[in-house]
């Protein structure tokens, strides 16, 4: 394949990511409708009273994780990113995983190397955000690697969200009552 091509697949593939985090953030915003300091709260309170779960005893091959809604039905998790703790709320309206800038940064996302050409609304008004890869992402036993994710400029998100592009990687998801289920 020449680089031309190559070059021009890198450059589509970008903006599917982008494209992808815009509707995400649109969606996030106008679905849930909380403010993202309401939700990073919410996820904040779910994690002290609701710790992850293992699932019921499974196959050998198969590993769950049974996450409780908080009072407000949201998902909060602990999450590894790349070996590092980070704390998520569980959105299957996310279309990709979204980091807080400053979880980023901290999670070595330099912000020079960080290219913002992507634009989604939310709660604090327009955010530009830039397209990542997280090299592996693991939620209690279950671990994806290569996860397209965004980055939101300084401020603009308060709560990581774990989207559909770790969730869709999972054999199934289920919501079981007030738990959602993460099966791989």
């Amino acid at each position: 394949m020449g680089s031309g091509l190559q070059h021009v697949l890198r450059e589509a593939f970008v903006w599917l990511v982008a494209a992808c985090a815009v509707a995400a953030g649109i969606y996030y915003v106008n679905a849930i409708g909380l403010t993202f300091d309401e939700a990073e709260n919410a996820a904040r309170a779910a994690l002290e009273a609701n710790p992850v779960e293992e699932g019921a005893p499974r196959a050998a091959a198969e590993r769950s994780v049974r996450l409780r809604a908080d009072r407000n039905g949201h998902f909060a998790v602990k999450a590894y990113v790349n070996g590092r703790t980070v704390d998520f709320m569980a959105d299957t309206g996310a279309t990709v995983v979204a980091l807080t800038y400053e979880d980023a940064q901290r999670l070595g996302f330099s912000g020079g190397a960080l290219h913002f050409t992507g634009l989604t609304k939310t709660a604090n008004g327009l955010a530009r955000v830039a397209p990542v890869t997280i090299d592996r992402l693991e939620v209690d036993d279950i671990m994806v690697r290569n996860v397209p994710a965004m980055v939101a400029e300084p401020g603009k998100l308060a709560v990581n969200l774990l989207g559909m592009s770790f969730i869709s990687r999972l054999s199934r998801f289920d919501m079981q009552g007030n738990e959602l289920v993460l099966v791989q």
